[in-house]
């Protein structure tokens, strides 16, 4: 069986930031496979417009999304937070984030969480 992840939109910044490897999912599981939710894909792009450095980092990602063949689930709801939360829950998702208020909104939801530590490794909580 495998294990499926949902991103956020600043996880895979932060995989951009600090040149972190795909590969380093499979010390979740040893099948893995990716998402990112309409809504997230929509934010990135947004991002990606702006000319900053974050912008310039989300512009990778969308290339990383294109070139790993990350599968794209169409969003429940508008706002990425509860729109990742709802998905979670609904098709079983563990949600890669590594923002400290939707970390807690899913614990409280019981969803599993895998954020990165040290900038180079992932932890499951």
């Amino acid at each position: 069986m495998s294990a499926k992840v949902l991103l956020d939109t600043n996880f895979l910044v932060d995989i951009i930031r600090f040149r972190i490897d795909f590969s380093i999912f499979q010390d979740v599981e040893e099948n893995i496979e990716i998402f990112i939710s309409s809504e997230a894909l929509r934010e990135l792009r947004s991002i990606a417009n702006r000319k900053t450095k974050k912008g310039r980092l989300a512009l990778v990602a969308l290339k990383l999304i294109e070139s790993k063949q990350i599968k794209v689930v169409q969003s429940l709801k508008k706002e990425v937070d509860q729109d990742l939360i709802a998905l979670a829950k609904k098709e079983g998702f563990i949600v890669a984030t590594n923002d400290k208020d939707l970390k807690e909104k899913l614990k409280k939801e019981n969803v599993r969480v895998v954020c990165l530590r040290n900038k180079k490794m992932i932890e499951v909580i």
